[in-house]
């Protein structure tokens, strides 16, 4: 049994150079566009409490925090004390409200994730919407008592800010335009991922359907998050394969896809991060870094 699973596994790597390349580099752009846009919302929240930092600045901060994750147990488990790191270090932008922000950041981001990780499951059986439930407990809890959260937070992170720019944290949550664009762009970051899986798998000429390529989605998000290996090597891939091949993939052609995918999001990610961390300061941010 082993044997044969080593076979498939081989001939779907073998598989990956019939691949319709120009499929391949559209999947690649949407990709970076997805980086771009994480840098926009992280921008839009920063004006929101009076902080301007250039959008090209928090683009590396962003690649470079997803070089962090990918070499990092539970996916984002270090990417985001890099990027705090990156804009006070490199920008003079207080900790704790860069620590607010990337936190405000993913709050506004789970409720697209929650829709997605809804169209996922609902799909297939409404039993697994039980899920969100804590979820969204939780999330309600930080809305109604956002001044106590953000107190807790910058007692977390040992930070000290005037009475100026706490009152600009707080006021976070009334900042219509940035929750505007907070949710706007990560609705559109979401979609990305959605459509660089329907592209990779184009580039081999399978007509996958979006609700399955969705709910695959929801399943890498979910993967990467919980995976202990650091950027989930190995139990991503393991379970991205058995969940294209349960949705009637050939284990090769699932193996081809996860292969391309997997380079796109692990090696090109790692590599442009590890360029911005050599080229663009970051090596005294990386020094801040290994010292805490």
């Amino acid at each position: 049994m082993f044997s044969s699973i080593k076979m498939e596994v081989l001939t779907g790597i073998q598989q990956v150079r019939c691949a319709s390349w120009h499929y391949f580099f559209l999947a690649i752009a949407t990709y970076y566009a997805s980086v771009l846009l994480f840098a926009l919302r992280w921008k839009y929240v920063l004006k929101g409490t009076g902080v301007d930092v250039p959008l090209g600045e928090l683009f590396k901060a962003n690649l470079a925090g997803l070089f962090m994750n990918n070499i990092t147990p539970m996916s984002r488990g270090g990417g985001e004390l890099l990027r705090m790191l990156w804009v006070s270090k490199l920008r003079g932008v207080p900790m704790g409200i860069s620590a607010v922000t990337i936190i405000y950041e993913r709050i506004l981001e789970s409720i697209p994730v929650m829709a997605m990780v809804a169209v996922g499951f609902l799909y297939f059986t409404t039993s697994e919407a039980l899920v969100l439930m804590p979820l969204m407990v939780g999330l309600a809890l930080i809305w109604m008592k956002w001044e106590r959260f953000i107190e807790l937070t910058l007692r977390v992170f040992r930070v000290d800010l005037s009475k100026e720019e706490r009152e600009r944290i707080v006021a976070l949550r009334k900042c219509s335009n940035v929750n505007l664009v907070g949710i706007g762009a990560s609705s559109l970051v979401w979609i990305l991922d959605v459509l660089r899986l329907k592209l990779i798998t184009l580039a081999f000429g399978l007509n996958v359907s979006l609700p399955i390529l969705v709910f695959v989605s929801v399943v890498n998000l979910i993967l990467g998050i919980a995976a202990f290996t650091p950027g989930g090597i190995g139990v991503v891939e393991g379970g991205l394969v058995g969940t294209l091949t349960y949705f009637g993939l050939p284990p090769t052609l699932a193996v081809s896809v996860v292969v391309l995918e997997r380079f796109i999001s692990y090696v090109l990610g790692s590599l442009s991060g590890l360029m911005v961390l050599l080229t663009s300061g970051g090596r005294e941010v990386w020094r801040a870094l290994k010292s805490r």
